[in-house]
């Protein structure tokens, strides 16, 4: 086998005895080991593995972030990984590498590179791959196709997804795997890499990573003063943990749309709209935050208050955007207790408050009637779908302001009629709209498995956004799409700037040039080019029918609806 085929078999087969199932392949030369490597766990009748062929690699790079979605937040280990060639295709993997990071998902990223002598000498295709990613993953690894090197590569690999999965240093995130092969690029013979002893051995995986060690020990002494009127926050990706202490103690929590499974006995709507609230704010006495709370302004500014904040991570890097932190620790005690009056006063009180916001929400939807706007889209899906995808705009921000209004009640009640959603996503590491259909469509390929009965990812976004990564629909033939549901709001542009200081400040000649941008192109013309199912939705009826049934591969839905700025002022004013 020669040296370079042979390097790629190892590294396979190592990242499958890690655990790895789900391999992305961007279509190159210098990485093409690996798709020899790859073919041959297809040919199995039971392979272990399933291969994805992407076109474009900042496509393929979200893709696989959409995989590792299916996971759930209580699995940090790596299960997929994307692969590219050497040269410019590696740095359209920065944007995916980017969120990851932010988000901590445990992204695999491996890039073919040329041979050191090729560096430096005007070879094709060849730049500086090592250290590329720089502060934005966990570790990388350089590979050669040195012989001498192929005993090291099975503990390399799994250090590299020890690394990954958050072993030792605490924070999973995305690594890097940069293999230099020389050429030939071909197997000596095709027959003999589908011989290989690992491969059978390797087939269910259970390669052992390094234990976990927790980076900070919580205090003996409770961290909570139970004589503070306490909430709890919860951003992206909170802490389970934390929401269970909270349903036990009556303490209120304020979530973001993407935190599911919290208790209606003490989840409060309308973060937003309460947290600008004055008479809300001076209740508050101490703050417990968990996860990454970074959407919502008023939360960053009661943040940034005298209130006591708690911050409680199992990470390294935790969020506490102002300093005003007093303690952080990793998880939350027996010690730490609230008092049981002071939290039943301020529940009854926040719910109050709640009850009289969502009156003022029920009259602004039920004002459009049948009329399809952004906000009444996003109250269907909350009412209707399970998996739902909130494009990294505006549509995350209005569900903000309405998610939760249906099925909370302060005795713990709950509609019958309701199915809140189970899994909400959005890529809130960075916040971007970069590869978001992609991202869609590998939760959606995920889910697959995950699921016995059909489910579908219904991935709400505004027209620029789905735009901005429409070649992420992009599917090679013999493969099929997943249950995906792409609901483009097309207003004519970017709005959420109008919503920010630039609405306000911005004339409106260069409002529309430089921060609305309307594009020419036909969506569902584009969208049928890659071959989605297309419906052109003209109201609120027509949409809840579809809803109510599971997407058929993939399907586009345009809705044309009116710039949302004006609700969203309304409901943050209520």
């Amino acid at each position: 086998m020669y040296p370079s085929q042979a390097l790629a078999e190892c590294i396979i087969d190592s990242l499958i005895a890690g655990g790895i199932r789900d391999f992305v392949y961007c279509p190159g030369s210098r990485n093409a080991p690996f798709a020899y490597a790859l073919a041959r766990y297809e040919a199995l009748s039971e392979s272990p593995i399933r291969v994805h062929i992407r076109l474009d690699e900042r496509s393929a790079a979200f893709f696989a972030l959409g995989l590792t979605l299916g996971q759930g937040s209580g699995s940090p280990a790596a299960r997929a990984c994307v692969i590219t060639t050497s040269g410019s295709a590696v740095t359209h993997l920065y944007p995916a590498i980017s969120e990851a990071f932010y988000s901590r998902l445990p992204l695999v990223a491996i890039s073919a590179d040329r041979p050191a002598e090729l560096h430096g000498v005007g070879a094709s295709q060849t730049m500086a791959q090592k250290g590329i990613f720089s502060d934005h993953i966990g570790g990388e690894w350089d590979f050669s196709s040195d012989s001498a090197e192929l005993a090291s590569v099975p503990g390399r690999v799994a250090r590299a997804l020890a690394a990954a999965a958050g072993h030792p240093s605490g924070t999973p995130g995305p690594i890097h795997l940069n293999c230099a092969f020389r050429d030939p690029l071909t197997p000596s013979d095709e027959a003999e890499a589908s011989n290989s002893a690992q491969l059978r051995e390797n087939r269910d995986g259970g390669a052992e990573i390094y234990p976990s060690q927790i980076v900070r020990e919580p205090s003996a002494e409770a961290v909570v003063k139970s004589d503070l009127a306490t909430v709890v926050i919860a951003g992206h990706g909170a802490q389970d943990s934390v929401l269970r202490w909270a349903e036990r103690s009556r303490v209120p929590v304020f979530a973001e749309p993407m935190v599911t499974g919290v208790s209606s006995e003490v989840l409060i709507p309308f973060q937003q709209t309460l947290c600008a609230d004055s008479d809300v704010v001076a209740r508050i006495g101490q703050i417990v935050v968990t996860g990454r709370p970074t959407l919502s302004r008023p939360i960053q500014k009661l943040l940034a208050s005298d209130k006591r904040v708690i911050v409680v991570s199992p990470y390294a890097a935790w969020t506490d955007l102002h300093g005003m932190a007093c303690c952080v620790v990793s998880s939350l005690t027996q010690s730490d207790r609230v008092d049981a009056a002071i939290q039943s006063s301020l529940c009854e009180d926040l719910f109050a408050r709640a009850q009289s916001v969502a009156r003022g929400v029920d009259e602004l939807i039920n004002s459009y009637g049948d009329e399809l706007s952004e906000i009444g889209v996003l109250d269907a899906l909350w009412h209707d779908c399970s998996h739902i995808f909130l494009g990294a705009s505006n549509p995350v921000r209005v569900a903000d302001l309405i998610a939760g209004r249906h099925g909370y009640d302060p005795q713990g009640n709950s509609e019958s009629d309701h199915r809140a959603p189970q899994q909400v996503w959005s890529s809130r590491g960075l916040a971007g709209i970069d590869g978001n259909v992609s991202t869609a469509l590998g939760w959606a390929r995920a889910l697959e498995k995950a699921y016995e009965c059909p489910q579908t990812v219904h991935a709400v976004m505004g027209d620029l956004t789905f735009l901005h990564d429409a070649s992420g629909m992009g599917m090679p033939l013999g493969e099929e799409f997943p249950r995906c549901r792409v609901i483009v709001l097309d207003d004519q542009g970017g709005s959420i700037f109008k919503s920010l200081e630039h609405g306000q400040r911005a004339s409106k000649a260069v409002y529309e040039r430089y921060f609305g941008v309307a594009q020419r192109v036909d969506i569902t013309v584009l969208a049928q080019a890659y071959g989605a199912k297309i419906h052109r939705v003209s109201s609120m009826p027509e949409l809840r029918a579809i809803l109510n049934t599971e997407a058929d591969g993939l399907e586009v839905l345009q809705l044309s609806i009116s710039r949302p700025t004006k609700d969203i002022a309304f409901l943050r004013s209520l």
